[in-house]
């Protein structure tokens, strides 16, 4: 019972998100979200493409300084190149959804995710040319070894991250840029990362604080291959991640910014008129944190949780019953770091305060107390029995099959198959699946009918 109630509360409250990540279309249900599926992926491959290629050129125009006449027939082999990518891409795509017929929701989809595999790959080989010159140290105006802090990546960031002038003069000439962007025709806590091309000149610099030689608290180092380098800051919190993407040129260079926050110009300010402004953002953040890292297509699914657990904490200061409810759920899903018991009770009982799913949730608390599974009996049947007819008189249509199952089977305190069967009818009469399902199971198996008496 316990099981089934909390998989029922996780179900209602931990936030699914309609956004899709890359081309992992894998866990859609209908053709038509299929389609949006592989539309999303398709324009954010495209996106991505146009930024890889973009940079290039800005490469070759930095590198070629000293000879641009060379540099502008680089650039044009490069344009040459890109433009007959493109059309065997366009021919290519047709050939893998030939036997489908032209125009069906499947043929869209089977040629989309193919523009996007394929528009990702060509991103990826783009980054990874560097011009001639770009190891010549005399001809490139790329950064000199006088100029250039160290080939090695630990002593380079030191030297980068020390002030803004080495920030500014180390960042790629246009760097690729993600930011979270709430979703057009969506409600504002649908996001999803946006990827441009921007200039690095139009930064406010310093973009990350100093990091001191060692092991840095809140600084991540991961090593992608031999020329590129992720550097994740999570120095000021879960909610204000940014990853900062190097590359090896002639130097180590800044290439990529990845913000993971969500900007308050996103926000709505009265989203929730009884919450501060403050909570209402967190509210707000909490709901989109927790539709990305429902996703689990990020790198950051982890992290997303964790932010979305704080921002409901935030948002429940003053005793908001859906933010209350949504902190204690996240922390007993495991998908978030688990809160100490007390500060879970006082959440839960906040949320039953004024919300049956609350109610039903403090009955789950009154058995199992703060842990993932129930462990076996009830640890106190009376209190988890009264709290989930509370939640039954409060209107909570999912407290009335689990107090039918705890009335059928005795599991709690009352075991009364005619107050059971009284429940189910008025879980069936409002269109509880598990209560019609009960009802059904109860008919086949008793030999003589059951006449019910009352639930509450």
């Amino acid at each position: 019972m316990s099981r089934f109630v909390f998989t029922l509360l996780a179900t209602l409250l931990l936030p699914v998100s309609a956004v899709y990540a890359q081309d992992d279309c894998s866990n859609v249900t209908s053709s038509l979200e299929m389609v949006s599926c592989s539309e999303a992926a398709k324009k954010a491959a495209d996106a991505q493409l146009n930024v890889s290629y973009k940079q290039l050129m800005s490469r070759l125009e930095s590198d070629y300084r000293a000879d641009p006449a060379l540099g502008a027939e680089y650039a044009a082999k490069v344009k040459e190149s890109q433009r007959a990518w493109l059309k065997l891409r366009d021919a290519n795509c047709p050939l893998e959804a030939f036997e489908i017929e032209v125009g069906k929701p499947a043929y869209v989809a089977v040629s989309n995710l193919c523009i996007a595999r394929m528009s990702r790959e060509r991103s990826a080989y783009l980054d990874k040319i560097v011009p001639a010159l770009a190891s010549d140290k005399s001809t490139s105006t790329a950064p000199t070894s006088d100029a250039c802090p160290s080939e090695e990546f630990a002593p380079f960031l030191t030297a980068f991250s020390a002030n803004s002038e080495s920030q500014r003069r180390l960042t790629a000439m246009t760097v690729k840029s993600l930011v979270l962007k709430p979703v057009a025709g969506k409600d504002r806590s649908t996001f999803e990362p946006s990827t441009s091309g921007v200039s690095g000149a139009t930064f406010n610099y310093p973009l990350m604080a100093a990091i001191t030689p060692g092991k840095t608290p809140g600084v991540e180092i991961e090593e992608v291959d031999d020329s590129h380098v992720n550097v994740v800051d999570k120095r000021a919190g879960n909610s204000n991640i940014k990853i900062f993407n190097f590359s090896r040129q002639a130097c180590w260079v800044l290439e990529g910014v990845e913000d993971w926050s969500i900007s308050e110009k996103d926000l709505v300010v009265a989203s929730k008129p009884k919450l501060s402004v403050e909570e209402n953002f967190c509210r707000q953040r909490a709901n989109a944190f927790g539709n990305l890292g429902g996703l689990e297509q990020y790198r950051l699914t982890a992290e997303l949780f964790e932010a979305s657990l704080e921002n409901d904490l935030c948002a429940a200061r003053s005793g908001d019953p859906e933010s209350s409810l949504s902190a204690a759920s996240l922390s007993l899903s495991g998908m978030a770091p688990q809160l100490p018991t007390y500060k879970l009770e006082a959440l839960i009982k906040a949320a039953a305060a004024t919300s049956p799913e609350g109610a039903l949730m403090l009955s789950l608390y009154y058995c199992d107390g703060n842990t993932l599974a129930g462990t076996g009996s009830c640890q106190h049947p009376a209190l988890a029995e009264e709290s989930m007819i509370r939640a039954a008189t409060m209107g909570s249509v999912h407290a009335l099959g689990a107090l039918g199952s705890a009335f059928e089977r005795g599991e709690l305190v009352t075991k009364d198959l005619s107050r059971a069967v009284a429940c189910y009818e008025m879980g069936a009469a409002k269109g509880n699946k598990g209560s019609i399902h009960r009802l059904d199971e109860l008919k086949k198996n008793s030999t003589t009918p059951i006449k019910p008496s009352y639930c509450y």
